[in-house]
């Protein structure tokens, strides 16, 4: 195919521009920067220019849409809500509305696991109920539906997955495990705050990037969102240990306190999109902090 991909200089991006090559498309990735790298693989265009857009995927031939760029998590523009809304929403319904107009084969979204906010001890299903507990969650609750409505109304081939936290090499927000790589390299130990009951639902870049892989060739979906991780609940106390186990001089000193992202998600369940479309994640922590290292090392990283 090929593809359009928004949000090209950015974590999932960089990864799916690597595996979606590699599985044999031809990718235009586009960002609003790049981050100083210098990139020469990489078109630096906003979402909100339907002309400039339009002009690029006839001069390409865009026949699939992978949309990654947004504002990437609730710790992001905090107190700026009509960002969210004009970055995640607006350009969502643009580039589906473009998709439309172009007769395109495929859509798929990167959404997350933030729409179904405070969930508590039950198992988070994809029939689960969406009740975001942030703008930015209440945003990719409207994009999926977007999804939804261009599908059902237009006949758009559009799914959503519904993404963990994800994790690795060009990974610029707030990351213990990055932190964690980057001070074993200095000696230095790192301090997390963390409830040591509360539950984490990390997945690997690598392994989003292949699941975007995976439902973009798939011959057709039995439901129209797909949650996404590496089906490995860990509390703080399981990561620290993990990580010192995987990580040459990782040194992890746990005090009181509470994640950025406080939703109780006791267990996020990620069979479905195996049972549908045959994909399943390939690096639990341990090989995942491995695999971080070694791009940090490389210098292929943020």
């Amino acid at each position: 195919m090929n593809i359009l991909l928004t949000g090209g200089a950015g974590l999932i991006g960089m990864a799916a521009r690597d595996v979606l090559g590699r599985a044999g498309h031809t990718v235009t990735a586009i960002d609003v920067t790049d981050f100083g790298r210098d990139d020469p693989g990489l078109i630096l265009m906003g979402l909100d220019d339907r002309t400039s857009l339009e002009g690029l995927i006839k001069a390409n031939r865009i026949d699939a849409i992978v949309h990654c760029g947004a504002i990437s998590g609730p710790m992001m523009a905090r107190g700026k809500p009509l960002k969210i809304v004009a970055v995640n929403i607006d350009a969502t319904a643009l580039l589906l509305d473009l998709a439309r107009v172009h007769g395109m084969k495929r859509f798929v979204f990167c959404s997350s696991i933030s729409v179904y906010g405070n969930v508590g001890k039950m198992v988070i299903t994809e029939e689960t109920q969406l009740h975001p507990t942030s703008v930015y969650g209440a945003s990719k609750v409207a994009c999926e539906q977007l999804v939804e409505g261009f599908a059902v109304e237009y006949g758009l081939e559009g799914v959503s997955l519904r993404i963990g936290r994800v994790y690795g090499p060009y990974r610029r927000a707030n990351c213990f495990l990055g932190d964690i790589i980057r001070n074993a390299q200095t000696g230095q130990p790192t301090a997390i705050p963390c409830d040591p009951d509360f539950i984490y639902h990390y997945v690997h870049v690598d392994d989003v990037a292949e699941a975007i892989a995976a439902v973009l060739v798939a011959p057709h979906f039995l439901r129209r969102s797909y949650n996404v991780g590496a089906d490995e609940p860990l509390t703080m106390p399981q990561i620290a240990a993990i990580a010192e186990e995987a990580i040459a001089g990782a040194r992890v000193e746990l005090t009181p306190g509470a994640d950025d992202v406080p939703d109780v998600q006791t267990d996020f369940d990620v069979s479905r999109i195996g049972r549908d479309i045959g994909w399943k994640p390939r690096l639990p922590l341990a090989a995942g902090l491995a695999a971080y290292r070694q791009a940090i090392l490389s210098g292929r990283s943020a």
